[in-house]
Order: C-alpha cells, then structure tokens, then sequence
C-alpha cells in the first residue's frame, strides 16, 4: 500500500510538473481494461424473466471469479434474460451459485448478478425462480 501512494504521489506531483517519473505508469490506480476485457462474458439473449431482488445487488462482467464489479441492479422489479451456474457467493442469508444475465441500473449495460438477491417463494441457497414461480431459464449461447 505505501508504494502504490507512493506512486500516485508521484504521478500527481508529475501532472503539475507536466512529466512522468521514470518507471511510472498512468494506470497507478483502477483495473486493467485489457485484463477487465479478457473476463467479459456475454449471453445470447432470448427473452426476459421478471423477478424481485430484496437488496442492490452488484454484478461482474461474468459468473466466474473473474474480473471487477462492472454496475448495479438496484433493489426491487428487474428483469434477467437467463442463468448460469458459477462462482459461489455467500452472504447473511445463504449462498447461491447460480448467476443471472441482465440489464443493469448502474455502470456497464449489461452484467452478471448473483440469484442469491432474489426474493419470494422458491428462491434461497441455489435457487433461481422468477415472480411466478417459474425455473429461471439456463444460458443457451455464451461468448
């Protein structure tokens, strides 16, 4: 953590002086794009289900342990195109592997939100139902 402050000392100091230190990058602080890019995962859209989530919910640019958040669905009625089932995620109120495609609020268009938000009869630990009830459909083209 010191050298990181170091470093975006430097570069802050260098945007006055009209220079960059030797060895320094302008990319001190945030994600790598190219890094961001590589774990970019997107689904073959096919209609929508509606389901409720009882929380923001944050989602990552795929349903593995890869990458940065990339935006937010905010609490309430939303929409999700399909499922996959990924990286497991934990929280008060259980856990879910399963990872919704969808629209997003907030940040990029598109993303991946945990089931693990959503609320109302049928959902909890690795579940994924819509607001009638109804198996959230799998993931039939990825890329």
């Amino acid at each position: 953590m010191h050298k990181r402050r170091i470093i975006v000392g430097a570069l802050a100091a260098a945007s006055v002086l009209g220079t960059v230190p030797a060895g320094a990058t302008a990319q001190a602080d945030g994600p790598d794009p190219s890094a961001q890019a590589a774990c970019w995962t997107d689904a073959t859209v096919d209609g929508k289900q509606w389901v409720r989530t009882f929380a923001k919910a944050f989602a990552n640019p795929n349903y593995l342990k890869c990458g940065e958040r990339v935006g937010y669905l905010y609490q309430g009625s939303n929409y999700v195109f399909c499922k996959m089932w990924g990286q497991k995620y934990e929280g008060e109120y259980g856990s879910n592997h399963w990872w919704l495609y969808t629209d997003l609020d907030q940040g990029a268009t598109r993303g991946w939100v945990s089931a693990y938000f959503l609320t109302g009869p049928g959902n909890g630990d690795d579940k994924a139902v819509d607001v009638n009830g109804k198996t959230i459909k799998t993931c039939s083209g990825i890329h």
